[in-house]
């Protein structure tokens, strides 16, 4: 389409000079115009083959502007020779190229059946070592779960050896303690014969010497307090036992002379050796002093030995001189009988007060200490000074008290309307 309209363009431009031309060669003609001083015949000529020059002129300017190809067909000429060898020799060159490729291709192309044919024969060699790989690693887990399972079996078994040397050295530990109680108990067998031996012989001294009141007169009821004493928890346990043989000892001669006995080695108290030792290890576990109270164990009758307990307490010092035990305010009570029962009723919670103190009381009588008749009728009067209002009594330590009592106070009342 481009090339049509190319070629009409030409002819219109053409015809159009062509046109104008020929007017102008007419007019040139007829008027007998000269140019340059030439006939009008010639410069008719003249004009024509101007006009013939333009038509061409036009026609390669039209063609140039419109066409690449054209311009370089007009002007380009030599460049293009120029490039087209070049093109040329490059064309051999890459035919050489090619040439050498396609060689080395043929080269590359055996090497690469080459290479396929190894590859496969590798590839089948591979998948022989897969299949065997897979059949080492199935072979190797089952070894590696054999040998975990046999780890888990020397481990339990190295446990139940560990577990089992340790019951044997606890049996072994267990044999030695046995062992050493059997011969403790043995021992302890033989002291108790020993102690059957000596009651026996006791109760056929005690029948011969003892005169009897009457039969199955009570001599001691039982825990009534045969003695009381305090020994030093800071001592050694040598010490401490001979301390405490010291007390038994003393008791049962105390005994003796109460009974009015003549044979002085007769052993009228009996405490076994548990009960000693018992009370042995409880005083050296104080820090301090401890009080050992010896009391019979059941009530004994005239003919018969005295089984005696002994009971241990931490001897601590509870009251200072001074101070008060116990103190309430009551209402003045309006007769003399009522004003002994408020007495006696503040004596008993000055004896309650005390021994929730700590004051070891009296098993039988449950009693800390003791006040004289004066001294009851002495407080009893002085509550009877007042006649009507509040009061307060009070209970005052008359010394330092320790655990060992016992207790004396002085009773103090006072108004306080």
């Amino acid at each position: 389409m481009y090339g049509i309209v190319l070629i009409a363009v030409l002819a219109v431009t053409g015809g159009a000079i062509a046109y104008i031309g020929d007017r102008l060669g007419t007019k040139v003609g007829k008027r007998k115009l000269t140019i340059f001083g030439l006939r009008p015949k010639h410069t008719s000529i003249l004009v024509t083959i101007i006009t013939g020059i333009l038509i061409v002129s036009s026609t390669l300017g039209v063609l140039s502007l419109v066409s690449r190809d054209v311009r370089t067909a007009l002007f380009g000429m030599d460049e293009l020779r120029a490039r087209l060898s070049s093109l040329s020799a490059d064309v051999t060159t890459k035919n050489q190229e090619l040439e050498a490729s396609r060689a080395e291709l043929e080269a590359k192309t055996k090497e690469y059946s080459g290479l396929t044919a190894k590859i496969k024969e590798t590839s089948a060699q591979l998948a022989a070592i897969t299949d065997e790989l897979s059949k080492v690693a199935a072979e190797r887990d089952r070894t590696a779960a054999s040998l975990k399972q046999m780890q888990a079996d020397y481990a339990q078994a190295k446990g139940d050896l560990t577990k089992a040397a340790t019951e044997i050295q606890a049996l072994e530990a267990t044999k030695k303690e046995l062992d050493t109680r059997v011969t403790s108990l043995n021992q302890a067998k033989t002291n108790l014969q020993s102690d059957v031996d000596r009651l026996n012989e006791l109760t056929v001294n005690l029948k011969e010497g003892l005169q009897v009141v009457r039969e199955g007169s009570i001599l001691y009821q039982a825990g009534e307090v045969l003695s009381t004493s305090v020994v030093s928890g800071a001592s050694n346990r040598e010490d401490i036992e001979n301390h405490l043989r010291g007390i038994v000892y003393s008791t049962n001669q105390m005994l003796i002379n109460k009974l009015g006995l003549t044979g002085k080695e007769i052993n009228v108290l009996w405490i076994s050796k548990s009960d000693f030792d018992q009370a042995v290890e409880a005083i050296a576990s104080e820090p301090e002093t401890a009080v050992v109270r010896i009391a019979a164990s059941g009530n004994t009758v005239y003919g018969e030995p005295v089984i005696g307990s002994l009971s241990v307490f931490p001897n601590r010092h509870l009251y200072s001189e001074g101070a008060v035990v116990y103190s309430q305010v009551f209402d003045i009570p309006d007769s003399s009988k009522a004003t002994e029962e408020l007495v006696l009723r503040f004596l008993q919670q000055v004896n309650a007060a005390a021994i929730k103190q700590g004051i070891l009381a009296d098993p039988l009588q449950g009693t800390v200490g003791s006040i004289s008749g004066a001294q009851f009728y002495d407080t009893v009067n002085k509550v009877k000074r007042y006649n009507s209002g509040k009061i307060e009594m009070m209970a005052v330590a008359n010394d330092n008290v320790t655990t060992i009592g016992p207790l004396t106070i002085d009773i103090r009342v006072r108004n306080i309307n």
